[in-house]
């Protein structure tokens, strides 16, 4: 069974994977040729050798160690809140900001990308499958104390605290909350209280609404996506061409490549938008695919989390399957305007490196727990066997 789903899985991802190659060159090509088709094919080749160097390690010594890696982007994320704090200081000329190491200023008003040389990468993107990991590790090897206040909820949640406070002092409110919805689920599966969870719940909620109604900039964007056309030319441009892109394509498209919007109207459109070009190019049949294709392929990890006995495997599975389908949720509701416009890419489909090797590693910490796991239970079946055979019985 393990290898049936393993199969599925990385079939998923294969046609994602090529999906979102043919849908890069059909939105980018012609304004900027090969530029993003080229970076596009290394980040995927590079994400694929991630993906299988990940699936032949243990899984559990990498979860014991993730510790390492997650301060070394813990120190990345205060690195990058350290450069948005002097940005709003209004003695600190922006040339200051922009001249520091590894950093060339805001980008759309957040401090999100550490630049090196010609490449960027995203430090929150590498905290989520780093954060997955050292929480299956410590609940796996904690498991008879995942119901306790202290070592159960409050050291787990001060840890991840930190990680996600310093996403969110980046101006990254969106993987701010995807983050903290994995951690959320990890610790529900993981056995702690559903009392702490629900307090932990109202806690986020409220402070989500808070940072929300004291911000014009989110404010208007939790205003604009229900009714863009009224502000089609201001803040509802990018989600009212978007829907228009997506209504426009019908039933099965106006035709590979021959999208309008995505020429003259539609910015982003080969990175968070690129579902509104899919629906437009292909039509509604090829949006009902990927969302069946997304679901299938978290429907795949969580078979594998009911197939694995080892609670450090089933909490990566779960985190994994959570983390991608919850992600591709969001993308496919921002760009059909069913909630409010954010930066989230839709996993394996829209171009970005970080999104890309984040999301090719989660991957291949799964198959890693499969493979794993399958070995073990054969292993087992042949102890089996050979008691049965030594013992008559």
């Amino acid at each position: 069974m393990h290898r049936i789903v393993r199969v599925v899985i990385v079939l998923l991802v294969i046609l994602l994977l090529m999906g979102g190659i043919i849908m890069l060159y059909s939105t980018s090509f012609s304004a900027f040729g090969e530029f993003y088709l080229k970076r596009q094919a290394m980040w995927v080749v590079l994400g694929g050798i991630v993906a299988a160097v990940l699936t032949f390690f243990d899984y559990r010594t990498l979860a014991r160690y993730a510790w390492v890696p997650l301060l070394a982007i813990v120190a990345a994320l205060s690195y990058l809140a350290f450069a948005y704090a002097l940005h709003k200081l209004p003695f600190i000329p922006d040339e200051f900001v922009s001249k520091l190491p590894f950093i060339s200023g805001p980008t759309k008003g957040s401090f999100r990308w550490l630049h090196l040389g010609p490449f960027s990468f995203q430090p929150s993107e590498f905290a989520k499958p780093l954060l997955m990991l050292f929480l299956a590790d410590y609940y796996g090897r904690r498991a008879r104390h995942s119901e306790e206040f202290i070592r159960g909820f409050l050291r787990p949640i001060l840890a991840s605290g930190v990680v996600l406070g310093l996403i969110f002092l980046g101006k990254d409110l969106s993987t701010t909350v995807i983050t903290a919805s994995i951690v959320f689920v990890m610790m529900f599966v993981a056995g702690v209280r559903l009392r702490y969870l629900l307090a932990l719940a109202v806690l986020g909620l409220g402070f989500m609404t808070l940072v929300i109604v004291t911000n014009q900039e989110r404010m208007r964007r939790m205003t604009v996506f229900r009714n863009p056309e009224r502000v089609r030319r201001t803040e509802g441009y990018q989600l009212w061409h978007s829907q228009l892109a997506l209504g426009s394509g019908g039933l099965a498209g106006v035709g590979f490549t021959r999208s309008r919007m995505k020429q003259y109207y539609l910015p982003e459109a080969h990175t968070d938008f690129i579902v509104a070009i899919v629906g437009e190019e292909l039509g509604f049949l090829a949006i009902a695919g990927l969302i069946a294709a997304y679901c299938l392929l978290g429907g795949g990890m969580f078979a594998l989390a009911a197939l694995t006995e080892d609670k450090t495997g089933i909490l990566l599975c779960v985190g994994t399957g959570w983390a991608t389908t919850f992600q591709a949720f969001i993308n496919i509701a921002v760009v059909s305007g069913f909630g409010p416009t954010t930066g989230v890419t839709a996993p394996f489909l829209s171009y970005g490196g970080s999104s890309m090797l984040s999301c090719m590693a989660g991957i291949g910490l799964i198959l890693s727990v499969s493979r794993l796991t399958e070995i073990e239970a054969e292993k087992k079946e042949v102890e089996e066997a050979r008691f049965v055979l030594s013992t008559g019985e």
